[in-house]
């Protein structure tokens, strides 16, 4: 071996440092091979401590067949211990896979005073059968420092049973006396010592007072595991055991697993033997102990902060080790990438930073961001807020405007950086929602405020904001703020809503101007405390004054609203009403208030000729103080005489309710709204007469809603209609029945078909039904009713379904040169016949007539469809049957 070559030469023939083979630059060596790592081992070992070396390079030790620790104790006297600087300038040590039965062995065995050992990784495996071991093994004396070493090495100890407790430690096995300094380590590797006694650490092994030991332990991150088997070891995160010895341990995270028998184990310390340890700065852990379980003695100082995984992903715990500051740091963090900081790397973490602006990339969420620091330096950020103020605002991809100048947001920070800058650059820009937006964790900040009233359009596009929490620090509070002329429409919302002494609560908080809020489903809690503001589940109120015309249409409350005290303004849509309006919405959640003032759908309304209440449905629960005169279903409170703008308004309460009024005080002239049942709601009677803007799926939804695709449509109040649709069929939904049809005489034969296919004139027989698109079969049975594809001219061949006043439903000649929409079914006959009718043969009657008959009461025909003035001899059809007189 080259090793033992120099070595002889160097011991036989007296070689100086000089004449070594390894290359120097000054007084450095360079070390760039694994057999230049193991001539600088023997060199050291060889007497030459105090010398100084740097890797030039990666290095592979898998070449070496062993290995002798720099510093080897084993081979002299404390003379061998090094005490150099050793720099590994950011490389790797991999392949380090070697098995030793020395004391005190590692890539380093013994450094002593003004040693300095720093700044390169090492992965692999050691196993030792004695007592001592880590990347270095042991330190004494004066100061030596080991300074941002990364430690991958599985250390296995296979010592007997019966020997001394082991000593190792991921990064340092012992320090006995002197000071020593660990700062900006890691270990990431597994520690297995079986079933043996043992000090063993994540950091360091052992620390005993043999000369006043001291070690300073900063910055540094434990993430391996600690394996003991059922043994009485003590298993520390950082330290293993300090026996008397004074340990610091600041600004560190421990997070690796520890595995134990009958020991102690802590994730800072397993076990103290005095209270002269502390801790220092911030520390963070996740596991179950700091100290081991039966450890003695505790650390001073503040104690560690158990922490979660998602504080360590968020990079609230990067910043807090950094001292709560992004300039001189140890800790970094890819938030992207990483789920917990470590004390390498490039990504700084700061404080509600992660915005952006002209060609910074951001990473993270919205309340902790990396960023460039050269890019920073380029532009002026205010970290509190993440704007960018000397840059045009924005101009890059991360929020990006569509071709119609509509910024596009898919993730909770663009969320929030589009409420910043709204709120302190541009309040009339566009969004779109181009995804599901979850908000857990974001602090929200509302969307529009006094200062900048939001002004643009804001389209969820149908997508759901959820865990949206937010508390009240002021009026006009919300996902929007305060809003001036803006729409805002199309997203559900659920989560939060807490206001304390404060008004103007809701989806959107205030909504000022001709806004309009559109399509907004809020499945919102609302708690609200202390104050009689307005408050709606959808918008708290308007600003008051007849300019403010603002609408809210087509929204669904499906949420908590719960008032403490005496209410002012409180509703499932709008909680106050100057000159606005509520059109084509529903409640269907729960208020729980007090003594005045709580709607369903409006809660006070103001001005004389506000917008009122249209096409609206109430049937939430109400629940309001038995003194409470104004908790109503529709509106609680009416100051206005505009009674022509409250129409065709529904409601049902859910059980429990504590009112059963429709409109509170002030409000007897306008239109009662109806109350309806359950089963009114259920059959699609309600969906009907609430208008085209509601829909409900029969059979399935037990109520309508606002801006829903499925359509109730009604057969009429004759109870028959006709159906043909030239290029699609339907199945349908509800109690309604389709037939085809044949004629026997003037009869209608009908025959049911379960469902209708394209080109099948049907007629339907029911009330309400839903027709659902569909490709059928053609059906299989005798129609003699034709389609109308296109508007139709009557000739007079053309019989249609009607119901003339005072006659019976049929199938009626039509009236020549009138026009027979298209999309009926009629029946093209020349039976000189007035009518065809539905009742059929089996139903003729054979009846003697009675005199009152006889005199000419009921609509009299002949069998040839005329129509006679009394009875005649033979078979006569009165009130659509045949009789026999």
């Amino acid at each position: 071996m080259k090793t033992k070559l120099l070595l002889l030469l160097a011991v036989c023939f007296g070689l100086s440092s000089s004449a070594w083979a390894l290359e120097k630059d000054g007084d450095v060596y360079q070390i760039g091979s694994a057999q230049d790592l193991a001539d600088f081992a023997a060199l050291v070992n060889g007497g030459e401590t105090a010398v100084n070396a740097v890797l030039t390079q990666d290095i592979d030790m898998s070449e070496l067949d062993s290995w002798t620790a720099i510093g080897d104790w084993n081979t002299g006297a404390v003379s061998s211990a090094y005490c150099g600087h050793f720099d590994g300038q950011g490389y790797k040590i991999t392949g380090f896979n070697f098995t030793s039965n020395k004391n005190y062995f590692g890539i380093f065995g013994v450094i002593s005073t003004g040693a300095l050992i720093e700044n390169f990784d090492i992965y692999g495996t050691m196993t030792l059968s004695h007592k001592t071991g880590g990347v270095v093994a042991y330190t004494r004396d004066a100061t030596p420092t080991i300074r941002n070493i990364h430690s991958y090495v599985n250390i296995n100890c296979v010592e007997t049973a019966s020997a001394t407790a082991l000593r190792p430690g991921g990064i340092l096995g012992s320090a006995v006396n002197g000071t020593t300094v660990v700062e900006r380590c890691t270990y990431s590797g597994t520690i297995n010592v079986g079933e043996h006694t043992g000090n063993i650490g994540g950091i360091v092994g052992y620390v005993n007072n043999a000369t006043a030991a001291i070690v300073n332990i900063t910055n540094c991150l434990f993430d391996g595991k600690i394996e003991n088997g059922t043994a009485d070891g003590q298993c520390g995160g950082v330290v293993g055991y300090s026996n008397k010895g004074k340990v610091t341990i600041k600004n560190c995270l421990s997070i690796g697993a520890i595995t134990t028998g009958t020991g102690n184990d802590g994730m800072f310390f397993g076990r103290l033997n005095t209270s002269n340890s502390k801790f220092d700065g911030a520390n963070y852990y996740i596991g179950t102990n700091i100290n081991g379980t039966s450890s003695g003695a505790s650390a001073s100082g503040t104690a560690p902060t158990l922490v979660t995984a998602e504080q360590l992903a968020s990079g609230e715990i990067a910043y807090a080790l950094n001292g709560e500051q992004s300039d001189e740091v140890s800790w970094f963090q890819s938030l992207l990438d990483d789920k917990y900081p470590t004390p390498y790397g490039n990504d700084k973490v700061y404080a509600n930073a992660s915005y952006q602006c002209d060609g910074v990339t951001p990473k993270g969420d919205v309340t902790y961001g990396n960023k460039d620091e050269a890019t920073i330096d380029d532009h002026s950020f205010n970290l509190e807020t993440g704007l960018c103020t000397n840059c045009s605002y924005p101009k890059n991809d991360w929020l990006t405007a569509n071709g119609e100048g509509y910024y596009e947001i898919g993730t909770p920070a663009q969320l929030k950086w589009f409420a910043v800058y709204v709120n302190q650059v541009n309040p009339a820009v566009n969004a779109v929602l181009t995804d599901n937006i979850d908000l857990t964790g974001v602090a929200w900040i509302p969307i529009g405020n006094t200062g900048r009233q939001y002004t643009g359009i804001f389209d969820g596009q149908g997508h759901a904001i959820t865990d949206f929490s937010y508390t009240a620090t002021g009026d006009n509070n919300g996902l929007f703020g305060y809003i001036n002329g803006a729409t805002v429409k199309n997203f559900s919302i659920s989560g939060t809503l807490t206001s304390n002494g404060f008004t103007k609560n809701g989806v959107v908080g205030r909504a000022d101007g001709a806004a309009v809020v559109s399509g907004i489903h809020s499945a919102l809690t609302i708690n609200v405390s202390n104050c009689k503001g307005h408050t709606g589940g959808i918008v708290g109120g308007d600003g008051g004054g007849v300019t403010h015309t603002l609408l809210v249409e087509n929204c669904e409350y499906s949420g908590t609203l719960t008032h403490s005290g005496a209410g002012d303004c409180q509703a499932g849509i709008l909680g106050y009403a100057y000159a606005g309006g509520v059109r084509n919405c529903v409640f269907s959640g729960t208020i729980i208030g007090g003594t005045n003032k709580y709607g369903g759908i409006l809660g006070y309304c103001k001005f004389v000729t506000f917008q009122g209440v249209k096409n609206c449905l109430s049937i939430g629960k109400i629940v309001a103080d038995e003194n409470c005169t104004t908790a109503a279903a529709i509106i609680a409170n009416w100051n206005g005489d505009a009674t022509e703008n409250v129409t065709n308004n529904y409601y049902c309460l859910a059980e429990g309710s504590t009112t059963t009024i429709a409109i509170g005080n002030k409000a007897s002239s306008c239109e009662a709204p109806v109350q309806v049942t359950t089963a009114q709601l259920a059959s699609g009677e309600v969906a009907y007469k609430l208008g085209e803007a509601w829909g409900q799926l029969l059979e399935s939804d037990p109520y309508p809603t606002p801006s829903y695709d499925v359509k109730v449509s009604y057969v009429g109040d004759a109870g028959y209609a006709t159906l043909y649709d030239e290029t699609i069929g339907y199945e349908l939904i509800g109690d309604v029945k389709a037939y085809t049809a044949t004629t026997k005489g003037n009869w209608l034969i009908l025959a049911e078909a379960e469902n209708v296919p394209a080109k099948t004139p049907v007629i339907l027989q029911g009330t309400y039904y839903n027709k659902i698109e569909q490709s059928l079969p053609a059906l299989n049975q005798a129609n003699e009713l034709v389609g109308t594809e296109d508007a139709t001219v009557a000739d007079g061949s053309q019989y249609v379904l009607a119901k003339p006043e005072g006659e019976e439903v049929g199938f009626y000649q039509a009236i020549e040169d009138t026009t027979i929409p298209a999309g009926k079914a009629i029946l093209v006959k020349n039976a000189g016949v007035k009518a065809f009718f539905f009742n059929g043969e089996e139903e003729t009657a054979i009846n003697s007539l009675t005199p009152a008959l006889s005199e000419g009461e009921g609509a009299i025909y002949n069998m040839a469809g005329q129509k006679l003035s009394k009875l005649q001899k033979g078979i006569n059809i009165v009130n659509g049957k045949k009789v026999m007189y």
